[in-house]
């Protein structure tokens, strides 16, 4: 008879032996395969999650307005603050400057104006100048931030624009302009603030081809990050100087950090319960299925007498039984693998409320799987078959 139908004997006449150690080898297999699929989903998950905060806090931020002022360098900001803008102007050209510096990676959105406090309506009001925002050539194109005005219009603040409605015509400054837009409460100055397109405020201002700001959006900016561009400004224009709106920029750093650790933190505490009852289990269920082999040699030991008194050498019995151990495990390994695959689903769709798509089989795992689960097996049971082969057929039989 031979070996392999030897084996497939003895798994069809031993068949709760060999169902008792597969179920052991199926649930290692499956724990194995589970937990690098649900920690893989679910940081994939993480990462998406963060990649969509991300972008809303993008939005969010760009609604909540520019984070980064650019002034000259000689600007006293002391002053600034208490008069809402700068006495020192620079050039216009300085925002395309900027926008064709290629080493300027930490700026985008780059909006140049000019601001100066005027006598309106018996008033003191802010008149600011906009340039449509200046694009960066090596950047991605993104929604522009800023006012596009059409010329000879003009947008009124919130309080400036009670009593009036749009298409009304206003006088700034001895010139006649339509009202365009009336911007929303802000409760800020700008709802004092008449906002134009720039050639319009320098012509009325007599400052051609000047600014006194230029607003920008520092990308995820930080306080860590500020010197960072700090330095690309200087590089760049070396007479200016950058100051941060604090409470927009580490609001945004603060909110991506909070869900990033949160994230982290769930991360940790699945892969260090993994790694610590993975192995484990494999550990049980390899004890589990070598008591099952050496159960089986105590209780065969007079058949293997037998086989040994009609000529059947050591090695045929060895591979009978080490086949049937690597067999288990090839079996009980695939099987595990894609129960493995399907819990890992189940329990991140229903425990930790991700998407199905975000697991998929690991086809890496499944070669580990396939390979370790024999050896395993096949360590497991060779104590048991070394017993087998090394038993005295004649004090065997004589025992019986």
């Amino acid at each position: 008879m031979t070996g392999i139908r030897m084996l497939f004997r003895e798994l069809l006449f031993r068949k709760s032996n060999f169902a008792l150690s597969l179920l052991a080898v199926v649930v290692a297999s499956t724990l194995f395969v589970t937990a690098p699929v649900l920690i893989d989903g679910y940081g994939r998950d993480a990462q998406a999650q963060l990649a969509h905060m991300e972008k809303q806090t993008t939005r969010l931020m760009r609604d909540m307005g520019f984070n980064l002022m650019i002034v000259h360098r000689d600007t006293n900001m002391s002053d600034f603050w208490a008069r809402d803008f700068s006495t020192v102007d620079m050039p216009q050209d300085y925002a395309h400057r900027l926008a064709k510096t290629r080493t300027l990676t930490l700026v985008t959105h780059l909006v140049a104006t000019l601001q100066q406090k005027i006598e309106w309506n018996q008033r003191k009001v802010l008149l600011v100048g906009y340039l449509p925002e200046v694009t960066q050539t090596h950047r991605a194109k993104k929604a522009p931030m800023g006012y596009d005005i059409e010329p000879s219009t003009v947008y009124l603040g919130h309080e400036l624009g009670v009593g009036h409605q749009v298409g009304d015509t206003v006088e700034v400054l001895g010139q006649r302009f339509r009202i365009a837009k009336i911007l929303g409460e802000q409760g800020s100055k700008e709802d004092i603030t008449i906002a134009m397109r720039l050639d319009d405020a320098q012509a009325l201002l007599k400052k051609p081809q000047r600014v006194n700001q230029i607003l920008a959006l520092g990308c995820r900016c930080s306080g860590e990050r500020l010197p960072q561009i700090r330095d690309q400004l200087m590089a760049a224009l070396p007479d200016t100087k950058v100051t941060e709106f604090r409470s927009i920029a580490v609001g945004r750093a603060e909110q991506r950090d909070l869900i990033a650790g949160v994230k982290q933190e769930q991360m940790d505490k699945m892969t260090g319960f993994a790694s610590v009852t993975t192995p484990l289990v494999v550990l049980a269920c390899a004890v589990w299925v070598g008591l099952l082999a050496w159960t089986n040699v105590r209780e065969r030991r007079t058949e293997i007498g037998l086989w040994r008194a009609l000529g059947l050498g050591a090695v045929k019995i060895a591979s009978l039984f080490l086949g049937k151990a690597v067999l288990l495990g090839l079996v009980g390994g695939t099987v595990g693998f894609f129960l493995g695959t399907w819990l890992a689903q189940l329990l991140g769709v229903y425990a930790l409320q991700v998407g199905s798509d975000y697991f998929t089989p690991a086809y890496g795992v499944l070669v580990w799987t396939i390979v370790g689960a024999p050896v395993v097996c096949a360590m497991a049971s060779y104590l048991p078959t070394l017993t087998a082969v090394l038993q005295d057929p004649a004090v065997v039989l004589s025992d019986a």
